[in-house]
């Protein structure tokens, strides 16, 4: 049985003839081939190395932000507290709100006449 089976194999295999210049031209292309897929895994290694070395570099910044915040949280703590005057406090409400009306203000003729109203406030003085 076993050889019934090998020669009916045999009968549906088909042969092609090639000259012996397209075989010679096939195998180049062949291992042209090989050597470009080769060059392609070469640099998608070289890649994953990057990734992975970047992935490690963020994950050390991290750390160190988390370092930094812990320091500057540590640093708040140990410096004395500033009391600032009433009166300072309320100048810096009002510079606060100019500078809201300021930036909400962003059409070209409103930005024109607070240059000219600056303008104006520094020849006064």
């Amino acid at each position: 049985m076993a050889t019934k089976k090998s020669v009916d194999a045999n009968e549906n295999l088909i042969h092609i003839k090639l000259e012996r210049g397209e075989a010679l031209e096939s195998k180049r292309d062949v291992l042209a081939s090989q050597i470009a897929l080769l060059k392609i895994l070469k640099k998608v290694n070289a890649y994953r190395v990057y990734r992975a070395r970047d992935f490690e570099l963020k994950i050390e910044l991290y750390k160190k932000m988390v370092g930094l915040k812990t320091s500057l949280r540590n640093l708040e703590k140990t410096l004395p507290k500033l009391k600032i005057p009433k009166t300072l406090n309320k100048e810096e409400q009002h510079e606060k709100k100019i500078l809201k009306t300021e930036a909400g203000d962003l059409s070209i003729e409103g930005q024109l006449q607070e240059i000219q109203r600056k303008l104006e406030e520094l020849q006064r003085r």
